[in-house]
């Protein structure tokens, strides 16, 4: 993912090293999503791939869940996403999912990639990629 891989190389160089990544990969959902008269009213499956970059330091031996940023926020966000009226492109969905994952304070990038992985007549799959900075 050659977005991803340049936005923590603009990351890194922004922070001097000092950022940590938490991560959901590979979480799929079946959603009902696209703009094409056979997409709507039916689910089909979407892969999500969230990556948030934020500053701190955990690994600090004192460390605890409460000097973190808990990944588990990622599983709320896409829920919370997932669960709102009907979205008609992947780029409004990826950009509504990042808005809720870039909250917390520490947060200083995001990148989410939405895939959907079952389109008709086409092997492989499609979806977007965004990427945001604070």
């Amino acid at each position: 993912m050659a977005e991803l891989a340049d936005a923590l190389s603009t990351l890194v160089s922004q922070t001097s090293g000092e950022a940590s990544i938490v991560f959901l990969e590979n979480s799929v959902r079946d959603v009902d999503i696209g703009i094409h008269d056979y997409e709507k009213g039916s689910t089909q499956p979407v892969r999500f791939d969230i990556y948030v970059a934020h500053s701190g330091n955990p690994t600090s031996k004192n460390s605890g869940i409460a000097d973190v940023l808990n990944y588990e926020y990622l599983l709320n966000a896409l829920e919370n996403v997932v669960e709102l009226p009907r979205f008609g492109l992947l780029e409004q969905m990826a950009d509504e999912l990042l808005d809720s994952v870039m909250l917390p304070e520490p947060v200083i990038a995001a990148t989410v990639k939405i895939t959907k992985t079952s389109v008709p007549g086409v092997e492989g799959s499609l979806g977007c990629c965004i990427t945001r900075f604070k």
